[in-house]
C-alpha cells in the first residue's frame, strides 16, 4: 500500500509531538467511522425489518415525473 508507506515517511519528518497528534487524529477519525458504520447498519436493519410500501417501477416513474 503506497499511500500508507508515504504517510509513514511523512510522519517521520514531523516532531515527535506533532506526529503523536496526527496519529491521535487518525485514531479519532477511525473511531468516528466505526460509529457511523454501526449507525448505518442499525438503520439498514430497521429498514429491512419494516419494509413499508412497495410500488412498481412504472408508478415510481409516474410519481417522479420521469
Amino acid at each position: 500500500m503506497v499511500a500508507l508507506n508515504d504517510a509513514y515517511a511523512k510522519l517521520s519528518t514531523l516532531s515527535e509531538d506533532r506526529a503523536r497528534r496526527v496519529v491521535e487524529l487518525i485514531d479519532d477519525l477511525a473511531a468516528l467511522e466505526a460509529i457511523e458504520t454501526a449507525q448505518d447498519m442499525a438503520a439498514a436493519r430497521e429498514a429491512l425489518a419494516n419494509p413499508g410500501e412497495t410500488i412498481s417501477l412504472n408508478k415510481l416513474e409516474e410519481r417522479l415525473a420521469l
